[in-house]
């Protein structure tokens, strides 16, 4: 496809949209335009790519040909935090093969943050042609449909299930977004004389929430059971005590333990992985399968709240700079290192005239720093 093509790329969000130019033109295979992503930007960590699709309201889906793709079109690096592989070492210079790369499916951990867009799910067969017939009767002649209780609580029952993909302690914007959401995907459903439409079903959806996380917490859901009062702290057996939620951010918060595992199992695995690192020779491949495979018993061990002298002792891989930034993917699906330093770009500007600004000894010393700087880089041009 010759000719020169532009592509807006987003990393996470609309907050970091950078521009793509292929001077070759669209590539013919998925794997060159995602190689292509790779070295321009520079990315490290292994990705998936999303593309706007028209035809789905401009939502994003998943992009499995270039043939999809336009010019001047948005498309979406979404980052694998769950990743395992065979073959595969720290450095390898692939960071995007179907072949090698395998991304774990289980619910264990989740592979993205609360979504730009939240997407509608399918409901039930009977709720699904209950409202495709409520639709045309409200496009034809205005008129909202009364669901059933039946049909209403497969509804709920639905979304509550899409909203715990991403986070079982949903905001109240959130709940809100998720109502705005089903009210235009469904407008039948649009509660009239009501500020925006939803209120209603805002106030059905947080019962419902609550309700669902009942449920969870009796099926040993850990997100949920990390606050039962048997879980509390000695003094705070309340149940509005110290509650203990995902902060901004954290997409995998309190991940279940890998199926067929129990603490004794994961405790046994954790010392293997001591023995590991008190090597002389130390098997870095396996200390990263190891600190993968024991993420979620970590993540319970930080939400007691340990004192960091113990937390070291019994995991000193994790106080490794690899490991850091291995640790924040899986918790927060964001790679450390190209986040930290792509704001940093975005906000160098504002940083430097913030730093000339300043005076005394400090801008004294800032501007010696920031003359060596700026001779460096004169050198370098």
């Amino acid at each position: 496809m010759p000719g020169r093509v532009t592509f807006r790329v987003l990393f996470g969000g609309e907050g970091d949209a950078r521009k793509l130019i292929i001077e070759s033109g669209i590539p013919n295979t998925l794997d060159e335009f995602a190689l292509q992503i790779k070295n321009f930007f520079q990315v490290t960590e292994p990705f998936k790519l999303q593309f706007q699709d028209r035809e789905m309201n401009d939502q994003f889906m998943n992009l499995v040909s270039t043939s999809e793709l336009e010019d001047k079109a948005t498309v979406k690096v979404v980052y694998m935090p769950c990743v395992s592989s065979a073959s595969h070492d720290a450095n390898d210079s692939d960071s995007y093969s179907s072949s090698d790369t395998i991304i774990v499916s289980s619910p264990e951990t989740r592979c993205s943050s609360w979504p730009d867009l939240f997407v509608i799910p399918r409901f039930s067969y009977c709720a699904e042609m209950m409202l495709q017939t409520g639709n045309n009767e409200f496009n034809a002649r205005g008129t909202s449909l009364s669901p059933t209780r039946k049909v209403r609580s497969d509804i709920l029952e639905g979304l509550a299930e899409e909203i715990i993909k991403y986070t079982v302690y949903p905001k109240d914007d959130q709940l809100e977004e998720v109502v705005k959401a089903l009210v235009q995907s469904h407008p039948c459903l649009l509660e009239k004389g009501t500020r925006g439409g939803y209120c209603g079903w805002k106030h059905y959806l947080k019962i419902k929430m609550m309700n669902f996380r009942s449920k969870l917490s009796r099926a040993g859901h850990p997100e949920v059971t990390v606050n039962s009062l048997k879980n509390k702290q000695i003094g705070q057996e309340k149940p509005a005590a110290n509650v203990k939620k995902p902060r901004k951010a954290e997409v995998n918060f309190c991940p279940s333990m890998p199926s067929g595992e129990t603490r004794e199992s994961m405790e046994a695995k954790r010392v293997a992985l001591l023995t590991e690192v008190k090597k002389k020779k130390k098997d870095e491949a396996e200390i990263k399968k190891m600190m993968q495979h024991t993420f979620s018993i970590r993540r319970q061990e930080v939400l007691q709240e340990p004192a960091i002298a113990e937390f070291l002792d019994r995991w000193p891989a994790l106080f490794d700079v690899c490991e850091i930034n291995f640790e924040f993917m899986r918790l927060t699906t964001v790679p450390l290192t190209s986040k930290f330093l792509g704001e940093l770009d975005r906000h160098s500007g504002k940083l430097i005239e913030i730093f000339n600004a300043k005076g005394g000894a400090a801008g004294r010393k800032i501007s010696a720093i920031m003359g060596q700087m700026n001779n460096v880089r004169v050198c370098l041009i």
